[in-house]
């Protein structure tokens, strides 16, 4: 993978899901009495010490609201006391809210969710004049008939300091087992200093640090965050790291003391940095990670800021400035096999077909750009041969470079490891069954791996799988005459450390198995089975803005086509709504 990859992930700071409410009509019963509605928002946010107006439609606070319990809330209401902003600040509304005097209110409406963003467009700016240093605070309720009310309070500060980040560039070609500095360059872009630095540091499953600073704090995710609900589990690790010194109005800094290791199982992977000048700030998931997480202390030399030039740090403030990922692209490589195995019954004339896929590793695949990937496995039977027991993770595939053929191939598509990321090790498998035709003539099954680019072309081999350097197992032939046999072309797995996948000859119908850690440190825990299907999930008591809530295919197109967008078959198309925060480019 040394091309340049699409960029579709969601930017930091709008990772809250955009969305309407739903204002229901009809008389549904409601469960308010059971319901205790939540307001999730951030501590604090800093704003410039000039006035900005609104863009249409856009919004510097976000704000999401929810509530506990089943079903809906009905006349839910939001009213933010402003009173607190006098001197300081304004607070202006679009949508559903109106305003009268010192209060802001937004009809809500219908509320049917755990946690949805609200849709009034709240805009923060500094009144003019207002000096360096000045704060206020706005009182946010949430109320409905019957239900609980929920609160939150929020402070608005004034030309404090506040950090943007500059990306840093794209590291190609690195070897497994060698070391690379920490890219994160920094720029307080307030009007006040900044005490100490907190930088949240993430990273996916190939990166590690051998030994953390003594003023930051890891903890081991096994892989719910970010990816719950699509393919395999990401396993991550997080940090937080309080780097005390003071930062200056205008001046630039950069991170040292801190080396990512590269494990073996990197291939592309990600180190993620956020820089906050106050705990409670806007985007800060700190709290959220704490409570979720066991942290512990590093015991190395501890980390520390050093002065820069700044050059290439974006001027001006941005809501979403604090965040940026170094991208690391390993020398490395993942063998994916295709495989099948036929199991006749006593007759010989019936029998169950097992397809699947595996990886041998040794790298785990996070295809981010989610085009690359091979989430499927295609299995062609000759004709004659009759599928008489299909599971729901595998469609009939009646395509050909992506135009619907006018009568059936006898081809289906299966689910295959994964969508987005596939570990070292994972394996799948889809039992059919198969009766086959009257006769002694051959009849020989061809299993091939396929993704959404190679539907419309040729087929296997031009699936664009650049980390596998052994294509010549993404295609097996099954016998299906003669007794049990086993596709597969025994070819060895490439040099390195993964674990090989065993192959799925006696898995359960449609099981997904994952192997491996994730590839940062012997206390790392090892990766667990994921769902590959039904969509996305809450991240449980993450807030908007990473706040506390406060109480009160080949087959892709093809099938989607067929009304199978909803399993992974068809996640190449939808999976980048849940990608890891993406670079920015400005």
């Amino acid at each position: 993978m040394n091309s340049t990859r699409t960029r579709r992930a969601l930017g930091a700071g709008s990772a809250a899901v955009v969305a309407a409410l739903a204002v229901g009509t009809a008389a549904l019963p409601a469960h308010a009495a059971d319901h205790q509605l939540k307001i999730f928002v951030a501590g604090s946010y800093q704003l410039s010490t000039e006035p900005v107006a609104q863009p249409q439609w856009g919004e510097n606070v976000f704000m999401n609201v929810g509530r506990t319990g089943t079903g809906p809330v009905d006349g839910v209401k939001l009213t933010l006391d402003v009173s607190g902003l006098d001197n300081v600040a304004t607070l202006s509304a679009k949508g559903s809210c109106t305003t009268a005097g010192k209060t802001i209110t937004c009809d809500i409406g219908r509320l049917d969710h755990d946690k949805i963003n609200i849709t009034g467009n709240l805009w923060l700016s500094a009144l003019p004049g207002t000096k360096p240093g000045a704060s206020g605070t706005v009182h946010a309720t949430l109320s409905a008939p019957g239900a609980q009310n929920g609160t939150a309070d929020f402070r608005v500060d004034v030309g404090a300091a506040v950090f943007r980040t500059k990306a840093p560039s794209e590291n190609k070609d690195v070897k497994v087992g060698s070391k690379l500095p920490a890219a994160l360059e920094f720029a307080n872009h307030g009007a006040l200093p900044a005490k100490r630095a907190i930088v949240d540091v993430y990273l996916t499953p190939g990166l590690k640090v051998d030994t953390w600073p003594s003023n930051c704090e890891y903890a081991f995710d096994k892989g719910d965050w970010g990816n719950k609900g699509f393919g395999q589990p990401m396993p991550t690790t997080h940090a937080i790291c309080a780097i005390d010194g003071e930062i200056a109005p205008g001046q630039a800094v950069k991170l040292a003391g801190l080396d990512l290791g590269i494990g073996s199982q990197a291939y592309y992977d990600i180190a993620g940095y956020s820089v906050f000048a106050a705990e409670d700030a806007y985007g800060n998931d700190g709290a959220d990670l704490r409570k979720r997480l066991s942290f512990q202390h590093g015991t190395g030399a501890p980390a520390t800021l050093v002065k820069s030039t700044g050059e290439g740090i974006p001027a001006g403030l941005d809501v979403n400035g604090y965040s940026t990922e170094q991208e690391v692209v390993a020398d490395n490589g993942a063998d994916f096999e295709a495989t099948g195995a036929w199991a006749p019954g006593a007759s010989g004339a019936a029998g169950t077909f097992t397809v699947g896929m595996g990886s041998r590793g040794p790298a785990s695949i996070f295809d981010r750009s989610g085009g690359e990937a091979a989430p499927n496995v295609v299995v062609q039977f000759p004709e004659g041969v009759t599928v008489t027991d299909l599971p729901a993770t595998c469609k009939a595939n009646d395509y050909v470079h992506g135009q619907k053929s006018d009568k059936p191939l006898n081809k289906f598509a299966c689910e295959g490891i994964g969508s987005s990321f596939m570990p070292t090790g994972a394996t799948v498998a889809h039992k059919l069954g198969l009766k086959l035709p009257a006769g002694t003539g051959a009849l020989t099954a061809t299993v091939s791996l396929q993704n959404e680019q190679s539907e419309f072309q040729d087929g296997h081999p031009s699936a664009v799988m650049p980390w596998d350097h052994n294509p010549a197992n993404d295609l097996v032939k099954v016998t299906l005459r003669g007794g049990p046999s086993d596709g597969g072309t025994g070819a060895p797995a490439p040099t390195g450390t993964g674990t090989p996948a065993t192959k799925p000859t006696t898995a359960a119908p449609s099981a997904t198995t994952p192997a491996g850690g994730n590839g940062t440190g012997s206390a790392s825990p090892t990766a667990a089975a994921g769902s590959t299907g039904n969509g996305g999930g809450s991240t449980g008591s993450q807030a908007a803005g990473g706040s506390l809530a406060s109480t009160g295919s080949s087959a892709t197109l093809p099938l989607a086509a067929t009304g199978a967008a909803a399993v992974v078959l068809g996640a190449a198309g939808v999976v980048t709504a849940r990608r890891f925060r993406a670079r920015r480019n400005g």
